[in-house]
């Protein structure tokens, strides 16, 4: 195995060469997440010079396949003059752009990416553009609704597409050209020959499992009955007809070591017990551990037998644990390769790796779901529906079939209809293969009532007592034509996730109003909108936020904090906090500084108020706008870090100096200058004594020293 880097396609790092090193580097990867890679480049490097950043672009081969590309964020230079490199992937360069505020309906995934990517690559320049790839991600009925309100692009793909239909980046790259492929896990990466088996020492290495969350046995819990032997319980489809009179299936090895622990696991749609017990068996021995983390280091896999130098992220890799009765599939989620030192290396598995910051909800399957089912009152005006069916069902007084097959005498369809032949029949019942539609408007249709094969009901009106669905959505619109025009249009949708709400009103030539509310599992958005104006605040479960959509100016409200931010809500687009230790400020992604209050080290009784220079931050100014029309402010003093604009560590003054006759004390000065005359260095001779004996004369000579024109030293 054979790691070499480039830079700006330049060798950076070649094994063995003497000129060409570098040290503690590190690749991190990460599926749907940029990745980052750091070294340190010694001043020897023939590179060293060339290192730009935001410029720069860092590339790592693996036997020289490439397995991170990405930009030079950082190079800051420590004390003995080695640059501490740190460059982020190209996924990115999907942070440099912001979709604007739009609704987009009725769209595949396909061409929402499609068109989120046009947008991004006409705010960025060429190397940072990205082209549609594969896209084999879709929702049921593959039409999306969804809204973009000012993020970033890749926060944008991933929230709404990645995390909503469990989808994945890639990027690929044929002839020179970036594609951006949303793809299944399953499609990612390879499946592994090479297996790891765990013993006992399975949870050793799982990040967020423990052993109490691990079930021996399951009860599997198939559709709901009609009828139940217990007055006032429902009754559902068990295993006892398949399982030796017995409701639960169990593990035994697992049973023996950790003993019984059991839980009910419920599919609401197998009615055949067999078909039950063979998805119970599924669960325990693979689905039970959906959620299970494990991270490994490279000392690890090689204590189990088992080399990583051929795994690669998004690689599928079966994991066996006899006696946790455990036999599943687990994707490689994270990679850190350190390229001089592959004993170090880590690697980490698991399907439910995301990028937010919200925990899996324990006790998932122990969750008992409240059913519309349960309430089975029928209301009277659905009772007038079953009525007016059953008559027009049992009071048919007949009409005509007829049965078309093609030239070859195959079937075609059936044709239940009004009239004798399908030119003169106004009402059509068609069964073919591709599903059964109703028309009023004769054979040609349109068919507005329909059932097709890919499993889509089509309905003009719906009557029901409850109705349960992947997503449901119903508007309202009201239109009077009078002397103000008045539209309102009321919109009700529940989806996947997601129930939201939407009142808007319009008034002739009036600004349009409206409002709305959005709730997911994860927050409550509201928003009120007048034409194009409008705020809105989203709620979280750990902080608030407020925003205006003119606006690229967010607040967010945290526990004891206020947060402002530039551009989106990042910490890169931090611009200040304010909490109990005073206001904080931020530029870029760095923390420069605070102004709050301290307290004197050594005696807590003195406190005071303090500005504070944090370690990333350069200078400390006072500045002012010399000038109504200036875009740029004069420094008037200054406190600046050694290697800055000065490259001196100190105070430094931009204006006059008046002391109004106030004494500076202590004072060590170099280079003093008056009427735009500095001060003279050196000696002057001078005479102390001169003696006359009467008839000779002599004299005793000294100096007196000068520096800068202050004189230092002189005869006592």
């Amino acid at each position: 195995m054979m790691y070499q880097v480039l830079i700006d396609g330049k060798d950076l790092y070649y094994p063995g060469d003497k000129e060409y090193v570098i040290a503690d580097a590190v690749t991190k990867l990460q599926m749907n997440d940029s990745g980052t890679f750091e070294c340190d480049v010694p001043a020897i490097n023939p590179e060293y010079g060339n290192i730009k950043n935001r410029r720069s672009m860092i590339q790592v081969l693996k036997n020289e396949k490439e397995i991170f590309y990405g930009e030079v964020r950082e190079s800051e230079k420590d004390f003995y003059g080695t640059k501490q490199v740190y460059a982020v992937g190209e996924l990115a360069f999907l942070f440099d752009s912001i979709q604007p505020q739009a609704k987009y309906q009725d769209m595949t995934s396909r061409q929402l990416l499609e068109t989120w990517l046009d947008i991004h690559n006409r705010q960025v320049e060429e190397r940072k553009r990205f082209y549609v790839g594969m896209v084999t991600v879709h929702d049921s009925n593959d039409s999306l609704y969804r809204f973009t309100d000012q993020e970033t692009t890749l926060d944008c793909i991933r929230e709404k597409l990645c995390e909503k239909l469990n989808g994945y980046l890639r990027i690929r790259k044929v002839n020179g050209k970036r594609y951006l492929d949303l793809v299944t896990l399953q499609e990612y990466g390879k499946i592994c020959e090479q297996p790891i088996e765990f013993g006992e020492n399975l949870l050793d290495y799982a990040e967020n499992v423990s052993a109490s969350e691990l079930y021996t046995a399951v009860i599997p819990k198939g559709a709901r009955l009609e009828e139940s032997p217990i007055e006032g319980l429902e009754a559902y489809v068990s295993i006892k007809s398949e399982n030796n009179g017995k409701d639960y299936l169990y593990s035994q090895e697992a049973v023996s070591i950790y003993g019984w622990n059991r839980c009910v696991v419920s599919w609401d749609d197998v009615t055949e017990p067999a078909n039950l017990k063979r998805k119970g068996e599924e669960w325990l021995k693979d689905n039970q551990y959906e959620s299970m983390v494990l991270e490994l280091s490279a000392a690890d896999l090689s204590l189990l037998d088992v080399s990583m130098e051929s795994f690669e992220l998004g690689d599928n890799i079966p994991v066996y644990s006899r006696p946790h009765g455990m036999d599943r599939i687990f994707p490689v989620q994270k990679l850190e390769l350190h390229l001089q030192d592959p004993t170090s290396d880590k690697i980490q598995l698991g399907t439910k790796i995301k990028l937010s910051y919200t925990e899996q909800n324990k006790g998932h399957y122990q969750y008992v779901e409240q059913q519309l089912e349960n309430n089975r009152q029928t209301t009277a005006w659905l009772q007038s529906a079953i009525d007016n069916a059953t008559s027009m069902m049992t009071g048919s007084k007949g009409g005509y079939k007829v049965t078309e097959f093609d030239e070859k005498g195959r079937w075609l369809r059936d044709l239940y209809m009004n009239a004798p032949s399908k030119e003169q029949a106004t009402q059509v019942m068609q069964i073919n293969m591709n599903g059964i539609g109703f028309s009023r408007d004769g054979f040609d249709g349109p068919y507005k009532n329909a059932w097709t094969i890919d499993g889509v009901l089509l309905g003009e009106f719906i009557k029901a007592g409850s109705v349960k669905a992947e997503a449901l959505s119903a508007e309202y619109k009201s239109s009077v034509s009078d002397e103000i025009n008045t539209t309102v249009t009321a919109k009700f949708e529940v989806a996947e996730n997601l129930i939201s709400a939407e009142v808007k009103r319009a008034k002739g030539a009036e600004e349009e109003l409206s409002s709305s509310l959005t709730l997911t599992s994860e927050m409550i958005e509201t928003k009120v909108n007048k034409d194009d104006f409008g705020s809105y605040v989203q709620q979280y479960y750990n902080r608030v936020l407020i925003g205006f959509n003119t606006s690229s100016k967010y607040v967010q409200i945290t526990a004891g904090a206020i947060s402002i931010y530039d551009n989106g809500v990042e910490q890169s687009k931090k611009r200040a906090t304010f909490d109990q230790d005073g206001n904080h400020f931020y530029r870029d992604g760095y923390y420069v500084g605070a102004i709050g209050t301290n307290q004197w080290r050594g005696n807590a009784a003195h406190k005071g108020l303090v500005f504070d220079l944090e370690y990333q931050g350069k200078y400390m100014a006072w500045a002012y706008k010399a000038n109504a029309n200036d875009d740029v402010y004069s420094i008037i003093w200054n406190f600046e870090r050694e290697g800055t604009m000065n490259n001196e560590l100190g105070l430094h003054a931009g204006c006059n100096i008046n002391m109004h006759n106030h004494t500076i004390k202590n004072v060590k000065l170099e280079n003093v200058s008056s009427g735009g005359l500095f001060g003279w260095s050196g000696e002057i001779p001078i005479i102390t004594k001169i003696e006359h004996d009467g008839e000779n004369m002599s004299w005793y000579e000294s100096k007196i020293g000068v520096r800068n024109g202050i004189i230092v030293s002189a005869p006592r």
